[in-house]
């Protein structure tokens, strides 16, 4: 079984690891598209908000710009080539040449964007960002203000982290160099940096400071998922390992039970039947006196028999179907006084017990037959595992509509780790092999299902070799 057990806790882990592994690369994967669109959108944005930046700028830019046509087309061809690698920047030349865009190319490139031409095909808005670059002045001031309109933008799209726009240098660089530079900055949380004057190879990027935060509330709703699955699934797994352990230590209660119960049953049955083979074969039936007296211990022998019998039956029914309660009135300080005279005539060793009331009120209604076994109960085990003298102190007292009643022994206590099951069938606080004092586990789970049935509760304090105390509270009007 502990083989089986512990296959049993690997396969869970396994599992459990498995399924956590597979949710936190969906996770990653997740976190790592938002990212990636984090950037691009605010990539594009920055080309949106310089082109419209030039555009409201366009007339005063174009006077201050005093290039020559040539030299005008050979520095967009250049920016051009930065900005898309693939293109031939001869071409690209003779293609604005070719044009008209020797008076003045940037305003012709965007009178055949307006036109929706250029060459055949349709100028985008970000082919003239790249155009429009190179006639804006970058300075502290021009930066200022599109790094506010770049914020606004983000914002209106719901994308803001803070950041900052900042020019950069870098020189040097070929294709090799540039994929790994858009690695190390999108790693960095950095757009592609975008060239602004290819000649002193100065570019354009926007430093985000650290969105992580940002990134992960924007998958908020996975990860919140995930993590309710992940933890479900280990609590389901928890709960299925302390039943299946629970399971089992039930089922070696019941094994014990059934040997104890075995051997109880056997012994009067025994006597029983040596008394009556007494009877048959030594002529008792002609000694009267003797004859009783072995009549005497098989009637005995029965009544303990029947009343094992019961206990097992009572539990039973407490169990599947609850306790039939017949409530009535009665007074709690009598029958409480009744079961401590019981305790003292069937006991073998003297008792002492001390009552205190607490309380006024002794009138209660519940069901008088079975708390009184309630109390028989507590005083049996009271006595039972007491040394040779037995101090029992009974404490009655109310409590916000309640009785409270606590009773307290002299006998060798609960050690800790059993305490919180004392209360579950079959249970019996663990002494090796031998058992000194008789008992199925049956007592203390009748005690608390009648509770209970009563909407009341019961729990105990206990100290190894100092004694224990059972606390019932219970309603005084009933349930």
């Amino acid at each position: 079984m502990l083989k089986k057990y512990k296959i049993l806790i690997l396969a869970i882990i396994l599992t459990a690891g498995g399924i956590t592994l597979v949710l936190s690369i969906w996770l990653y994967g997740s976190y790592q598209n938002r990212k990636m669109y984090f950037l691009g959108t605010a990539d594009h944005l920055l080309f949106d908000v310089i082109q419209d930046f030039y555009q409201e700028n366009e007339e005063a830019l174009l006077k201050r710009d005093q290039v020559q046509p040539m030299d005008r087309i050979d520095s967009l061809a250049s920016a051009l080539q930065a900005r898309y690698p693939q293109l031939n920047k001869d071409s690209l030349s003779q293609l604005l040449a070719q044009n008209g865009v020797q008076k003045d190319p940037l305003a012709e490139a965007l009178a055949a964007s307006k036109r929706g031409k250029f060459s055949g095909r349709r100028l985008s808005k970000h082919l003239i960002s790249t155009m429009a670059i190179r006639n804006i002045n970058w300075d502290a001031q021009t930066l200022d203000t599109l790094s506010n309109r770049l914020r606004l933008a983000l914002q209106a799209r719901k994308l803001y982290s803070p950041f900052a726009l900042k020019m950069v240098t870098l020189t040097g660089l070929d294709s090799a160099d540039r994929d790994q530079l858009y690695k190390e900055r999108y790693r960095a949380f950095k757009t592609r940096p975008i060239s602004i004057d290819p000649q002193e190879d100065r570019y354009l990027e926007i430093d985000f400071k650290d969105p992580r935060f940002f990134l992960i509330f924007s998958i908020g709703w996975q990860l919140s998922i995930s993590i309710c699955l992940v933890f479900a699934l280990i609590g389901t797994f928890f709960y299925l390992l302390a039943t299946i352990k629970k399971q089992n230590q039930l089922a070696m209660l019941r094994k014990a039970f059934v040997n104890n119960m075995t051997h109880e049953l056997k012994t009067p049955v025994s006597t029983v039947m040596a008394a009556v083979e007494s009877i048959q074969r030594y002529g008792a039936m002609e000694d009267k006196e003797r004859m009783n007296r072995y009549l005497n211990i098989s009637k005995h022998e029965l009544e303990h028999l029947s009343n094992m019998i019961e206990r097992v039956l009572q539990v039973d029914i407490a169990e599947t179907n609850g306790i039939k309660l017949n409530k009535t009135n009665f007074n709690l300080v009598m029958l409480i006084e009744e079961c401590m005279e019981n305790a003292r005539l069937f006991s073998k060793k003297p008792v002492d017990f001390h009552l205190q009331l607490q309380t006024k009120e002794t009138q209660l209604f519940a069901d008088q037959a079975h708390l009184k076994n309630v109390l028989s109960n507590l005083f049996d085990n009271a006595v039972k595992y007491a040394g040779e003298t037995v101090k029992i102190d009974v404490i009655l007292s109310e409590e916000a509509g309640n009785y409270k009643l606590q009773i307290r022994d002299n006998g060798q206590g609960i050690p800790k780790a059993y305490v919180k099951d004392i209360f579950d069938l079959f249970f019996r606080v663990p002494s090796g092999d031998i058992h000194d004092v008789k008992g199925f586990g049956l007592g203390l789970a009748y005690v608390k299902q009648v509770i209970n049935q009563h909407h009341g509760h019961i729990a105990v304090e206990s100290e190894l070799g100092v004694g224990s105390n059972f606390v019932i509270s219970i309603a005084k009007e009933g349930a």
